[in-house]
């Protein structure tokens, strides 16, 4: 099991913190609006990384929310890059 924190917000390219850009929030709401997999799996992650609570994820489930994250189309490299640090 691994301890994802994801209750941070992202910076720019310049480092800077951008305001109200919870990388949890993001990854959950896009979790939430998939239609693909694991409907209840997605649905609890998606619940608590929008709470802001840590998430404990075994090692298919990690490979999931990577992969997930990896191939979203709606999310920016600059998103994508500093989520996947997290993981």
């Amino acid at each position: 099991m691994k301890t994802i924190k994801m209750n941070v917000n992202l910076n720019g390219l310049d480092g800077v913190e951008i305001p109200n850009s919870n990388a949890g929030k993001l990854v959950a709401n896009l979790l939430a609006q998939d239609s693909k997999g694991d409907a209840i799996k997605k649905f609890s992650i998606a619940q608590r990384l929008y709470a802001g609570e840590d998430v404990e994820l075994d090692a298919s489930d990690l490979m999931m929310l990577k992969t997930f994250i990896e191939t979203s189309e709606q999310m920016t490299v600059l998103a994508k890059s500093q989520i996947l640090q997290l993981l």
